[in-house]
């Protein structure tokens, strides 16, 4: 999976949506990007114990039918150390592969987490009528999460979000990132406005326009 790089007109494309949005709607939105939510280091040792243990058993398959040149114990032991070690580091080094070996539950654990303390991290409930939003992007593992603060969440249903993330969710797999994110803000507005969260005269720009980047 290629590092994904946010341009400087998708950086602003994504600002001026949020700010779009903050004209019309007393919302205050933050996007926020991570390439994934945990290392699953666990992977990289899963892997290197399948190709340890498959080493194992292809020389010992190999000496049993008598088609394996003669190996000394200290030559097995290198071969299968060196498989070991490049399962250890083939998740390191591409990381879509994690995906093959992450459970469900194990990702959505570890991304309802990180997105708990990204909406602390980034002061999403510091607003003055609490009606901050956080948009969650996790890209390894192609999950969108939306978090409203108590304001929003007396109004707007989980339910509501579900075009948002499936627009999101949308650009990921198409490597249309900034695409899917101005998409998903366009709606929030909608959606907001739908609710009656109109902007007042007396509303400011409480929390930054600015997408925030996590890598």
């Amino acid at each position: 999976m290629k590092k994904y790089i946010f341009t400087k007109e998708e950086k602003h494309r994504v600002k001026e949506a949020v700010e779009a949005l903050e004209k019309e709607s007393c919302g205050e939105i933050v996007p926020f990007f991570t390439r994934q939510s945990d290392d699953y280091s666990e992977v990289s040792w899963h892997l290197a114990a399948i190709l340890g243990i498959a080493g194992l058993a292809i020389i010992a398959m190999l000496s049993y039918t008598w088609l394996l040149p003669a190996l000394s114990f200290l030559e097995a032991f290198v071969v299968i150390l060196v498989l070991m070690i490049l399962g250890y580091f083939l998740p390191v080094l591409f990381p879509v592969i994690k995906r093959v070996f992450i459970s469900d539950e194990r990702a959505m654990e570890m991304i309802s987490l990180r997105a708990k303390e990204a909406f602390l991290n980034e002061k999403v409930y510091d607003t003055k009528e609490r009606v901050g939003i956080l948009i969650y992007i996790s890209r390894l593992e192609h999950v969108v999460l939306v978090m409203g603060d108590e304001g929003i969440n007396a109004k707007v249903k989980k339910d509501d979000w579900e075009k948002v993330v499936s627009l999101i969710t949308d650009g990921l797999k198409r490597r249309q990132i900034g695409d899917g994110l101005v998409n998903g803000i366009n709606h929030c507005k909608e959606l907001l406005l739908h609710h009656g969260f109109v902007r007042k005269d007396s509303d400011t720009n409480e929390l930054s326009d600015e997408l925030r980047i996590k890598e």
